[in-house]
């Protein structure tokens, strides 16, 4: 049986309460809480009121376990709430069609499924064939249908997202302290970015956003063009750790970012980075604890959720702004309008994000995020390890491949590199840290740090993607030549080569069948046979050369 949502109280009229309000005092005189009715007490109560001896144990009883005057007045009238009219099997048989026909992704309206389900269940070629006084009314099957839970609805017919706002969500995921919570998500940008050359549109970057759950600060973040990813999730935990005063640096803004620091938990969903070897050891080994909530719904992650909702609405100002749906963005063109680059797009983003932290915030009390911040930082010490080197925590955070250490170095897609520390540790196994940016040199674990190996060879100062772009261009322009006639041509050749060495072997075969018969046999006890003496072969000689024909005689 489909779960409902629970029948709602039966609400007693005005006119019944002043009944019971009228009958109050004779039970609460004559009625004992903790002892039997007696006959003498019903026979007064009787005389009082009016009422006759069933109806007053009944109120009697329903008064002891509630001795209030509304408890005398009476209920309505009608079918109980909840309940439904028809057999255990028509009832059954209708709960089955409905999760068949509405309970599902894109199902059917209400009034269609009612439609649906009633003519199944009376149809005399069909399956059920119940006779039509058996089954209830299409307005029945309806108030059926809307009286689903909403936990049911949410699970059958919604997304992950859309179903964690329908269904129960007991209890908090609560920080139990400053730096402790950190909540990572990625998201599509909310507008469309152009190429600093031609200022042609490009597309939507995607953001990474990192929040500190205490006190509502955005930790850190990171922009890319690029997928989500073990090295954006990389870069965007080194970007929260550390002070952001190099990055804010290179960005050229003068503006107030106090926000950094090392965390205790990083809270992040069931994405394949976030589950990744080389991410979580590289968490662990900074102390972090990657905590990768279970798979679907997205209200574990209510704060940076919230959080993403409140910057994607700050992007709807911008130029090329994409809205939160189609339908708002109707007769608008997004591409043509584009017009920032994603450099002046992060510049724009970090003061959208400090402007953030100067807003009120409804989860903190009305109390801003940078206030907040600087309550609890004022009482902790340095937020991040002294000595700590930022170099080899970057390295830490990049992907890496296990690779063992050849003669020539360390080969990573048919490209070799090398470094003097690897001659002692050939045959081995190394973990080698790569940036996607480029592919001019990894970073081989070395005794606990990092050496940067460089490639061997002449390569283009390119990142990883544009090099496997444009090997994978190579790749399909010689797959085009072989389709174009090199493929057949090649054929035609191992065709032509393999006939000749066939008959080359089929000659050779022949020839020393040939010159093995004619060699003796060996040696035996029988004697061999004879040989046929060869005539001496005639020695013709041409008529000129015969001189006068006087020898020739006629023979009588």
């Amino acid at each position: 049986m489909i779960a409902r949502k629970p029948p709602p109280s039966a609400r007693r009229s005005e006119a019944a309460l002043a009944t019971g309000t009228a009958l109050y005092p004779a039970f609460r005189q004559y009625v004992p809480l903790d002892a039997p009715l007696t006959a003498q007490a019903v026979v007064a109560i009787s005389t009082v009121t009016g009422l006759k001896e069933r109806r007053i144990r009944e109120l009697a009883r329903r008064f002891r376990d509630h001795p209030v005057a509304e408890s005398l007045a009476s209920l309505p009238k009608g079918p109980k709430p909840g309940s439904r009219r028809g057999g255990p099997t028509v009832l059954a048989a209708i709960d089955t069609l409905i999760g068949e026909i509405h309970l599902r992704k894109a199902g059917a309206s209400m009034k269609e499924t009612a439609r649906q389900v009633r003519g199944l269940l009376i149809a005399d070629n069909g399956d059920y064939r119940f006779e039509a006084s058996e089954v209830p009314s299409e307005r029945s099957i309806e108030r059926a249908i809307a009286a689903i839970s909403d936990p049911v609805r949410a699970r059958t017919m919604m997304g992950s997202k859309t179903r964690s706002a329908h269904e129960p969500h007991a209890g908090e995921y609560l920080s139990r302290g400053f730096l402790d919570l950190v909540q990572m998500d990625h998201t599509r940008a909310d507008v469309i970015l152009v190429d600093s050359v031609q200022r042609k549109e490009l597309g939507r970057p995607w953001v990474t956003l990192l929040i500190e759950v205490r006190t509502r600060c955005i930790l850190g973040f990171y922009v890319s063009f690029g997928d989500p990813s073990i090295f954006r999730c990389g870069r965007a935990i080194a970007n929260a750790i550390l002070p952001k005063h190099s990055l804010l640096q290179a960005l050229q803004l003068d503006v107030d970012y106090p926000m950094h620091g090392l965390f205790k938990r990083l809270h992040a969903d069931h994405a394949a980075a976030h589950r990744a070897q080389s991410f979580r050891s590289a968490c662990l080994s900074h102390g972090i604890d990657p905590d990768v909530r279970p798979r679907g719904p997205a209200h574990f992650g209510g704060h940076i959720e919230r959080l993403i909702g409140t910057m994607m609405a700050k992007m709807r100002l911008l130029p090329g702004a994409t809205g939160a749906n189609a339908t708002k963005r109707d007769g608008y063109d997004a591409g043509a309008a584009a017009a920032m680059t994603i450099d002046e797009f992060e510049r724009w983003f970090v003061r959208a994000i400090c402007l953030y932290h100067a807003e009120p915030h409804a989860g903190l009390g009305g109390c801003a995020p940078a206030q907040a911040w600087a309550e609890e930082a004022r009482s902790q010490g340095p937020l991040v390890p002294l000595g700590l080197d930022e170099t080899a925590l970057v390295r830490r955070f990049l992907p890496w491949v296990e690779r063992t250490v050849k003669a020539y170095g360390i080969q990573i897609g048919y490209r070799r590199y090398w470094h003097t520390s690897l001659a002692s540790r050939i045959g081995q196994k190394v973990m080698v840290h790569f940036d996607e940016r480029t592919i001019q040199e990894v970073y081989p674990e070395v005794e606990g740090g990092f050496v940067s190996a460089a490639v061997v060879g002449h390569y283009p100062d390119v990142s990883l993607a544009e090099w496997e772009a444009a090997r994978n261009e190579r790749f399909r322009a010689g797959r085009a030549y072989q389709d174009n006639g090199a493929r057949a041509e090649a054929a035609r050749l191992i065709h032509a080569n393999r006939s000749d060495v066939l008959s080359a072997t089929a000659k050779t075969r022949r020839a020393r069948e040939a010159r093995k018969r004619a060699e003796r046999e060996g040696t035996s006890h029988t004697r061999a046979p004879a040989r046929a003496t060869a005539e001496p072969a005639s020695n013709w000689l041409p008529v000129a050369e015969l001189g006068e024909d006087t020898w020739l005689k006629r023979i009588e």
